[in-house]
C-alpha cells in the first residue's frame, strides 16, 4: 500500500522529469533572442591556449610582397592603383607576373596542383600540439580563396579532388581527437565574393563560368558614381567606384551557408571560427541561421544542452549580438577583465602575414607566453597560428617555439591552465601595448608587469612577473590592500628557495630567491587560508 509519502515521490519525479523533457526539447532558432541563450564551455576557459594554422594553396607562392601570403590569390590580380595603403597589392602582381607569367595566362587556380601537401602527417601535428600544451587544434577549413580542405559534396574545388588528394581537415580531426584535444575548424569564406574582386573586375579567369565555385559570382558594381575609401596613411579619399566595388549576390551567400553548415555536420567541430568576410547587413539572417544550426546540431550530437551547447562559435565586431557566441579579436583584446570568456586570435610572424614565408622572422616565445599571461588574467583565450610549408612540415624555428612553449607551461602551467581572473588583472608596464611600424599592439614587458590568475576554489592566488627584476624585488601596486593575515604559504613555481613577502605604504613587496632555471615568466603561488581576501 503506497503512502502519501511515495505518491509525494512519484508526483515530484514526474514533474521534475517533465520540466527536464521540456527544457532538453527547446531548440534554437535563427533569432538573436534565442541564440543568447548560450553560455561558453568550461572545457574552453580551462583550456586557455590552442593552435591553429593558416595552410592551403597560397602557401605554395608563398610571397607576401607588401601585404600577406595567405592574400596572394587577391593581390596578384591588382593592378597599379587598386589597392589601397599605397598600392599594397603591386608587388604581388609584378612578382607573378615576373615569376608565373601574366594572370590571364597563370591563375590562382594554376597553384592548386603544386598544393600536394606530400609530406603532411596529421599524427605528428597532434603531437607537436600536445607537446607546445595547447588543449585545442583549429584546422583551417578555407581561406578566403574557398578552395576546401575537407571532402565537401558541394564543390569540385577541394583538397580531395585536387592538389594533395586527401581530406586534410577529416585526417587532422581523428588524430587530435584521438589524443584527448578538442578540435575546430576556421571557416574565412564569407568574403570569397570579395577576395577575388580585381580578377573580376581585370576581367581575367574568374570571368570564365567554370571557375566560379573558385572565384565567386559577385555584382560587380561598374557605376561611374565615386566612393569614400581608406587610403592607408590615415585619410580619405575619393576613388571611382568602378574600381574594384563588388557585392555578394545570393549564389555566394547560399553557397557560403551551405558549405559552413556541411563543414560543421561532417566534423562536428567543438569550436568554428569565423573571419570578418560577412560583415554587411545582407548576411545576417544567414549568420543567425548558422549559429542556430551549429548549436541545435552539438545538442543533437549530445555535446550539451540548450543554453550550453558546449562548443564555441567564435566572431568579431558585432557581427553576433553579445551573448549569443564567443567574441574574438584578431591581433588584439580586452583592456579589462571581460564579462564573459573571449579569444585572441594572433600569429607566430609579427606583421600583417599569417601564411608561410621562407626566411620570415617568428616572434619570440617570450613574447608569446607574456601575452598568454595578459589574455587569460582578463578572462580570455590565445589561438595561435603557424604557417606549415606547402608540403605540410613546420619550419623548425616554428617547431621550436612550440617545445619552448610547452617546456614553459610543463613547470608553470598551474598558473595558467583551469584557473581564473583575480578581482583586478595586475600591473602594467609603460611599454606594454606599445604599436610598431605596421600598427600592430607589442607585448614588451617590463619589470612592473605582473598579471594574476586564480584557483577555481578562489583559494591559490597566482601572481606572474613577466619580467625577472635584476635585483630580485617586486613591488605590486594594485595588491596594496591585500590582507595577507590568512596567507598559508608562498613559493616561486619550479624555485628553490624562501619567498619573502610584506605589505607597505608602496604596495605588496616580494623578495624573490634565486632565479629559477627555466625562461620567461614566473609565477608565484601564495595559497590562502579560505577565500583569497579581496583588494576593492
Amino acid at each position: 500500500m503506497r503512502t502519501k509519502f511515495s505518491y509525494l515521490i512519484l508526483i515530484t519525479f514526474c514533474v521534475n522529469s517533465f520540466i527536464f523533457a521540456q527544457s532538453n526539447s527547446e531548440t534554437y532558432k535563427p533569432e538573436w533572442k534565442s541564440l543568447q541563450n548560450y553560455e561558453a564551455p568550461e572545457w574552453y576557459e580551462d583550456a586557455k591556449l590552442g593552435f591553429w594554422v593558416h595552410w592551403g594553396v597560397y602557401s605554395v607562392p608563398a610571397f607576401k610582397g607588401n601585404h600577406a601570403a595567405e592574400w596572394y590569390g587577391r593581390w596578384m590580380y591588382s593592378q597599379k592603383d587598386q589597392s589601397s595603403r599605397n598600392n599594397q597589392g603591386l608587388a604581388t602582381h609584378l612578382h607573378h607576373n615576373e615569376t608565373y607569367g601574366p594572370p590571364e595566362t597563370f591563375g590562382y587556380k594554376d597553384f592548386i596542383p603544386m598544393f600536394k601537401a606530400e609530406n603532411f602527417n596529421a599524427d605528428e601535428w597532434a603531437d607537436l600540439c600536445v607537446k607546445g600544451g595547447a588543449k585545442f587544434f583549429t584546422m583551417m577549413g578555407a581561406h578566403h580563396d574557398s578552395f576546401c580542405l575537407w571532402d565537401t559534396k558541394l564543390s569540385k574545388w577541394n583538397s580531395v579532388n585536387m592538389g594533395p588528394k586527401r581530406d586534410l581537415v577529416g585526417e587532422i580531426e581523428k588524430a587530435v581527437r584521438k589524443r584527448g584535444l578538442k578540435f575546430g575548424v576556421s571557416n574565412h569564406t564569407a568574403w570569397n565574393y570579395a577576395f577575388f574582386q580585381w580578377n573580376h573586375i581585370n576581367r581575367y579567369d574568374a570571368t570564365n563560368p567554370e571557375y566560379q565555385d573558385l572565384y565567386g559570382n559577385p555584382i560587380v558594381q561598374k557605376s561611374a558614381d565615386t566612393v569614400r575609401i581608406y587610403n592607408g596613411e590615415g585619410r580619405k579619399t575619393w576613388i571611382p567606384r568602378s574600381r574594384g566595388l563588388v557585392k555578394p549576390s545570393e549564389r555566394d551567400m547560399n553557397r557560403w551557408l551551405a558549405r559552413t553548415k556541411e563543414l560543421a555536420d561532417m566534423y562536428k567541430p567543438d569550436l568554428y571560427y569565423f573571419d570578418w568576410g560577412f560583415k554587411l547587413p545582407v548576411w545576417e539572417s544567414r549568420r543567425k541561421e548558422f549559429g542556430a544550426h551549429y548549436y541545435n546540431s552539438a545538442v543533437k550530437n549530445g555535446k550539451g544542452t540548450f543554453g550550453n551547447p558546449n562548443v564555441v562559435l567564435n566572431y568579431k565586431s558585432k557581427f553576433y549580438k553579445e551573448g549569443s557566441a564567443v567574441r574574438d579579436y584578431e591581433r588584439g583584446g580586452m583592456n579589462t577583465i571581460g564579462k564573459m570568456v573571449w579569444q585572441t586570435d594572433d600569429c607566430v610572424y609579427d606583421d600583417h602575414n599569417w601564411g608561410f614565408v621562407e626566411g620570415t622572422t617568428i616572434k619570440p616565445t617570450n613574447m608569446i607566453v607574456d601575452q598568454l599571461m595578459d589574455i587569460i588574467s582578463k578572462k580570455g583565450v590565445l589561438m595561435l597560428s603557424f604557417a606549415p610549408r606547402p608540403d605540410g612540415t613546420f619550419p623548425e624555428e616554428q617547431k621550436t617555439m612550440m617545445y619552448e612553449l610547452g617546456a614553459w607551461l610543463k613547470i608553470c602551467g598551474e598558473a595558467v591552465y583551469k584557473t581564473r581572473p583575480y578581482e583586478v588583472f595586475g600591473d602594467v608596464g609603460d611599454k606594454w601595448g606599445e604599436k610598431n611600424e605596421t600598427g600592430h599592439k607589442m607585448y614588451t614587458a617590463t619589470t612592473k608587469d605582473v598579471r594574476f590568475t586564480r584557483n577555481k576554489k578562489n583559494t591559490v592566488l597566482y601572481i606572474t612577473s613577466l619580467k625577472w627584476p635584476e635585483n630580485g624585488n617586486l613591488l605590486i601596486e594594485s595588491l596594496s590592500n591585500l590582507d595577507l593575515k590568512t596567507l598559508k604559504s608562498i613559493k616561486l613555481i619550479g624555485g628553490k628557495g624562501r619567498v619573502k613577502i610584506k605589505q607597505s605604504e608602496k604596495g605588496l613587496e616580494i623578495s624573490l630567491p634565486k632565479k629559477p632555471n627555466y625562461k620567461y615568466a614566473y609565477p608565484l603561488k601564495l595559497e590562502f587560508k579560505g577565500q583569497i581576501p579581496s583588494v576593492k
